[in-house]
């Protein structure tokens, strides 16, 4: 018989668990790292119960719900085995971001096609609205596995967060208000940004000045705006930083930087009516990539992280569980409209 497998208890924080649920994730990731392998036999009942002190009825809760997601299965008056590293139960995903704009919507697909099988995802908007948010995970904190969500900076993001498990938290792309307190995949805005202005300095210098379009209310990282002013202070170029388009004159010989896509249609339409050549007359750098940004009026220079590599580092989370700090570069990609 199968010599049963000690189960020592992992380093995560489960405190916001029960007791059952704490010796569960402890299984689990004991499984997933190797240190119970398949075929080894479970802690018997009794000792897992003195060992946890916990009453015998949630050991027997704990390893009922390990065999009823498929690592276990349980064998008469010989006690519990693992049978499988992975659960061959889907996860349930909640993915909470602020909209569904063209580099999220890149960021979606990529990540729903490589977790296809694994789990089911439900998607939801905040649109930097905190109410909405508290909503949204007040109804659904007992309906999912993991909560994947953008943060944005509002006081009462730690508290709302605060009320799901860690272990069941994932931030993306901003972890505003929130820093190292949960598993994350990020952007560093303020880093980025500065970088990728200096990267495309010498094409800046050509025009008189930088306009930063950055919408007060759009919700939009504060670091983003820190880093612009960051570069054109240490690199002397003369610039401005505007709410809106619609409240400035644009001006023929100047370069802009735009935030918003709704703001880059903008300013192409004013070139277009003004005859202005993108590139020469003025100078386009647009955020975020999109495949659009990459064909219209001969490519659009992008500020940009690459979505695809943050939807890739979400499904190996998915699929590992381990615990995660990552920041994904932001890079320049130049285009003729500079």
């Amino acid at each position: 018989m199968t010599k049963p497998t000690i189960i020592s208890k992992n380093r995560r924080n489960l405190s916001n668990l029960s007791k059952s649920e704490r010796i569960i994730e402890t299984v689990i990731e004991s499984i997933k790292n190797s240190n119970i392998l398949v075929g080894d036999a479970l802690t018997s009942v009794n000792v897992a119960a003195r060992d946890f002190g916990v009453a015998r009825q949630t050991i027997v809760r704990a390893y009922e719900k390990l065999k009823k997601l498929g690592f276990v299965e349980s064998r008469p008056r010989k006690g519990y085995f693992v049978i499988n590293k992975q659960s061959k139960i889907k996860k349930r995903v909640l993915l909470i971001i602020h909209s569904f704009n063209a580099h999220f919507e890149l960021l979606y697909n990529e990540f729903r096609d490589q977790v296809d099988g694994i789990c089911d995802i439900e998607i939801y908007f905040h649109h930097y609205n905190i109410k909405i948010l508290e909503l949204i995970i007040n109804r659904n904190l007992d309906s999912y596995d993991l909560f994947i969500v953008s943060s944005f900076d509002n006081q009462r993001i730690a508290n709302i967060l605060g009320r799901i498990p860690a272990n069941k938290v994932l931030i993306i792309s901003r972890n505003d208000r929130v820093e190292n307190r949960y598993n994350e995949i990020i952007q560093d805005f303020e880093g980025g940004t500065n970088d990728a202005l200096i990267l495309a300095l010498e094409k800046i210098k050509k025009y008189k000045s930088l306009t930063l379009c950055f919408p007060l209310k759009s919700g939009h990282s504060k670091s983003l705006e820190i880093g612009f002013n960051k570069f054109c202070s240490e690199c002397s170029v003369s610039n401005k930083i505007v709410d809106s388009l619609q409240n400035i004159d644009v001006r023929k010989g100047d370069a802009y930087l735009v935030i918003d896509d709704a703001d880059l249609i903008m300013l192409l339409k004013i070139c277009k009516i003004r005859n202005w050549k993108i590139g020469i007359d003025v100078g386009v750098i647009s955020y975020n990539e999109t495949p659009l940004k990459e064909v219209i009026r001969d490519g659009i220079t992008v500020i940009t992280c690459n979505f695809k590599s943050m939807a890739s580092e979400m499904a190996e989370f998915i699929r590992t569980g381990s615990n995660l700090q990552k920041t994904i570069p932001i890079s320049l990609i130049l285009r003729n409209s500079l």
